[in-house]
């Protein structure tokens, strides 16, 4: 049964608190992996704006309120949607997400995605418009539930509007979603077999409607799914990979949902949430590795450890992590 529940408890400081201090160090590490230097959004030759693992590191850093440039990544953001428009007219034919990651970030770092760079003919572009509910590709769910999911996310992190002359309605994302869900309750990209970190990501995009009786179910089942799949250390084992990745992703997902990802019992095993999980493969830099046998800092598992701890600190306030209203 889905319970809601109230999540993480207090208010974040600037010392003295775990999570906070955790999330800080991990964005210390991040910086020193790629070269360093402290302002490291306006270093564009070794964290180029538009990349994906940049893109989500730089919305972590916002969302930390790290001491950074953003204004000189939303710059060169805006210069990579720009070039690509003026070039192609478009960022990607038949990935949305493209769209959506950057959607994301531009709304992270303060900036207007739906006024965000300009095309051939110098007009404005429109990024909600052009990667979700007007998608330009031959069909936004080409690229399988992922874009369905981040199409969602990305609509309800501005609480935007979307025309009733629109190709694609919420109503319509939110279907096609739920007309994939497995037997098992899970999520995969395309239907087949579930995904733990597609469930947990598709669970991000419907917290919004958990009203819906339908979606409500389909929530439920998910999470029971999840549940059942993890490990008695609290971990996840995703395609006979254990990483961190996955227990970021499921703590994202509580957090969107109210629950609390240290007490929720549906996710400790033995003694061991899913929080504890994703502290195992935290490393002496403050960082995190993929998997438990690396003894190195992993760019990717990073910035999703620390979206993750974003979402356990934004959850005190009752905010869903990818809520910029």
């Amino acid at each position: 049964m889905l319970m809601l529940l109230s999540a993480c408890s207090g208010k974040p400081s600037s010392t003295g608190d775990e999570l906070l201090d955790t999330a800080n160090a991990a964005a210390s590490a991040q910086t020193k992996l790629f070269d360093g230097k402290s302002n490291l959004l306006s270093d564009s030759e070794n964290f180029p704006a538009g990349t994906s693992v940049c893109d989500w590191t730089a919305m972590a850093f916002a969302m930390l309120g790290i001491d950074e440039d953003y204004d000189a990544y939303l710059s060169a953001l805006q210069s990579y949607v720009t070039e690509h428009y003026e070039a192609d007219g478009y960022l990607h034919r038949s990935k949305a997400t493209e769209w959506h990651r950057i959607a994301l970030t531009v709304m992270a770092l303060g900036g207007d995605p739906e006024s965000f760079g300009s095309d051939a003919n110098g007009n404005s572009v429109n990024l909600i418009a052009d990667g979700t509910y007007n998608f330009g590709g031959e069909d936004i769910g080409a690229q399988g539930n992922n874009a369905y999911i981040y199409a969602l996310i990305t609509l309800d992190a501005g609480n935007f509007t979307v025309p009733n002359s629109a190709r694609y309605s919420r109503e319509y994302l939110i279907n096609a979603l739920l007309e994939n869900q497995e037997e098992d309750g899970g999520f995969g990209i395309t239907k087949g077999k579930s995904d733990i970190d597609i469930t947990a990501m598709a669970l991000q995009a419907l917290a919004p409607y958990s009203g819906q009786s339908e979606v409500y179910s389909a929530i439920d089942k998910a999470l029971s799914m999840l549940s059942e799949a993890q490990n008695d250390d609290g971990s996840f084992t995703n395609w006979d990979n254990v990483s961190s990745e996955s227990c970021s992703q499921v703590i994202i997902a509580l957090c969107s949902l109210g629950l609390d990802p240290k007490t929720d019992e549906r996710f400790v095993k033995n003694g061991n949430s899913v929080f504890d999980a994703l502290m195992n493969f935290r490393l002496s830099d403050g960082g995190f590795s993929h998997n438990l046998d690396s003894k190195e800092s992993d760019a990717i598992a990073t910035e999703q450890a620390i979206l993750a701890l974003c979402s356990m600190i934004k959850a005190r306030d009752g905010k869903r992590l990818y809520d910029f209203t």
